[in-house]
């Protein structure tokens, strides 16, 4: 891989900061109301949704990474949700409240995306127009 640029690897700090806190959220979850096999399993698909796509992000911090996590969390929940977590019941009775979160998860995942280079590029911006001698 080639060498990255200040924006992705900041980009890249941030989304793992953001990703390992999505991590001790998750683990905080499951030890106190928890998450699995209970009434709130369906939160555990929106952080899965959510913070997923995030580690993939950073192991670059291009769009290029993030992507990649975006179409293979999809890839997975949606495949284990339509077909994996089919195959052990007697009739196809899709769990849509899961399936609804998760897809949930990644919208937010995205827009987060979306704001976190909206405000990359505004900081550029600003930093480029900035005149000479000035305080930013």
């Amino acid at each position: 891989m080639s060498k990255l640029t200040p924006r992705e690897r900041t980009s890249s700090r941030v989304a793992g900061l953001f990703f390992a806190a999505g991590c001790i959220l998750v683990v905080a979850l499951q030890a106190t109301v928890g998450l699995y096999f209970t009434r709130h399993y369906f939160v555990a698909h929106f952080l899965l949704g959510l913070f997923l796509p995030f580690l993939f992000y950073s192991m670059g911090g291009m769009r290029l990474t993030f992507w990649i996590g975006m179409v293979l969390t999809t890839t997975w929940h949606f495949g284990y949700e339509l077909w994996e977590d089919q195959l052990d019941r007697p009739a196809y009775t899709p769990d849509w409240d899961q399936i609804a979160s998760g897809a949930v998860g990644l919208v937010a995942a995205w827009l987060i995306y979306r704001a976190w280079n909206r405000l990359l590029d505004l900081k550029t911006k600003q930093s480029t127009t900035a005149r000479p001698g000035t305080s930013r």
